[in-house]
């Protein structure tokens, strides 16, 4: 049944600009999280392939939208951020099982064809026509550096999108305090220091402290529990 209007329609009606039609509004409610569960399951699937990381698509979907709530996004860029991150690693099905599940170091000639799943995600991910550019973003440029030798475009500073900025710190963070192939993972302490370090180097410093807020005030507030 639709909700009824001035309850829940009331605190997603932003979102979809002037629809005042309950029963449309419903209908495209209903459509976002069909949208949303079928990209979230594209992440879980390759999940399944690569069990090590099981679990990263929701972890680091959750660490995005709590820093891009903390950075004060808009009502509608959140979604755009969600999608993203539910298909940030899509273009890793074009990588061969031989070098996405290596136990040990890539050389340099598999380094070069795991750098192209940035690009290969993208292009896979702009096949689907509701997408948001901001999600494509996300897609995209999740591994462009700050200083400008990340990939697959070197973009540097503001000119990588703000999404893949927020995203790229929380899918390091997830990377380094879980087990994978060719590490063990790392103490949230140890991983949160990694952040810091590279800060105005590998990611955006204002984007790193406000993540480094929200994790040192969960910490002190489980201490306290």
């Amino acid at each position: 049944m639709p909700p009824k209007h001035g309850e829940t329609l009331s605190k997603t009606l932003p979102a979809y600009g002037p629809c005042t039609d309950p029963l449309r509004l419903w209908q495209l409610l209903n459509l976002q999280e069909t949208l949303e569960g079928s990209l979230l399951g594209l992440g879980i699937a390759l999940e399944a392939r690569d069990l090590e990381t099981s679990g990263h698509t929701v972890r680091v979907m959750q660490h995005s939208l709590q820093l891009g709530e903390a950075l004060g996004l808009g009502v509608v860029t959140p979604s755009a951020l969600k999608h993203g991150a539910s298909l940030h690693d899509r273009g890793k099905l074009t990588i061969p099982d031989a070098v996405l599940l290596k136990p040990g170091r890539l050389d340099a000639a598999e380094w070069a064809l795991m750098q192209t799943h940035a690009r290969n995600g993208h292009e896979i991910a702009s096949r689907i026509p509701t997408l948001p550019p901001l999600a494509l973003d996300v897609v995209r440029h999740h591994h462009e550096r700050w200083d400008g030798t990340g990939y697959p475009d070197r973009l540097a500073g503001t000119d990588i999108p703000l999404l893949a900025r927020i995203f790229a710190v929380c899918d390091v963070y997830d990377a380094l305090t879980s087990e994978r192939p060719y590490k063990h993972a790392w103490s949230r302490e140890a991983a949160l220091k990694a952040l810091y370090v590279q800060r105005g180097r590998q990611f955006d410093t204002d984007v790193v402290d406000t993540f480094l807020g929200i994790h040192t005030t969960d910490a002190a507030s489980n201490d306290v529990t």
